[in-house]
């Protein structure tokens, strides 16, 4: 009797348990979306430079060209849509070679908060939790939201509760962190953007770089 009492208790515990984080979860979601709507435009442009891709568009052949001018890998936003990662000065069947690069955005965290949407399917997926905070920063825990398990393999974020940005994403595998993206953000007229994320490899230690620069907002 006194062990499925003791059972009983802990069952409800985690229950509440489960409940106290869900609700922290949507006041998180409820705070990136409203500062979104405050920080980031309906939708804008915005060149990215990376030595990969600097590396990548001086070895494109010359009959793919338009001879508009140098080719410049953009980003381009819309809110409810997300990102598209689009090489412009090159012929429109081609244009999308680095869309690859679009799951970068997703992967750093940027994107959620930018298209909250995205953020609020992990949660509708049950694939998002609470982890802890302190005075200036939240830490949430999520997983793959197209895989049914929560396993070894995911993600932290931390964010930002003053502006409700992703600052760092870590991502794990087996347990173990093994890719982590820096954000950086500063005031581009009105809004609140990024200008550079810095994405380590923690098993190699390498580090990729992207600068973000020369935003054209739409209202």
């Amino acid at each position: 009797m006194k062990r499925l009492l003791a059972l009983t208790v802990i069952l409800i515990l985690f229950g509440v348990s489960d409940a106290l984080s869900g609700n922290k979860i949507m006041e998180i979601y409820n705070s990136i979306s409203a500062m979104s709507k405050e920080n980031t435009p309906a939708s804008y442009k915005v060149k990215i430079e990376n030595d990969n891709f600097n590396a990548a568009l001086a070895d494109l052949p010359e009959d793919i060209l338009t001879g508009k001018g140098k080719p410049t890998v953009q980003v381009y936003f819309n809110r409810g849509e997300g990102v598209r990662i689009i090489i412009e000065n090159i012929k429109i069947e081609y244009a999308s070679l680095f869309s690859m690069y679009e799951e970068y955005f997703k992967f750093s965290g940027i994107s959620k908060v930018q298209n909250p949407s995205e953020f609020k399917e992990i949660i509708d997926k049950d694939k998002v939790s609470f982890l802890e905070e302190d005075g200036n920063t939240v830490v949430v825990k999520a997983w793959d939201p197209d895989k049914e398990e929560k396993d070894n393999n995911f993600a932290l974020f931390t964010l930002d509760k003053n502006k409700w940005v992703i600052r760092k994403a870590v991502y794990y595998l087996d347990g173990n962190p093994y890719v982590q993206a820096e954000n950086r953000y500063k005031v581009f007229g009105k809004y609140y953007m990024p200008y550079e994320i810095v994405l380590t490899n923690l098993v190699e230690n390498s580090i990729d770089t992207f600068i973000f620069t020369n935003y054209r907002f739409n209202q």
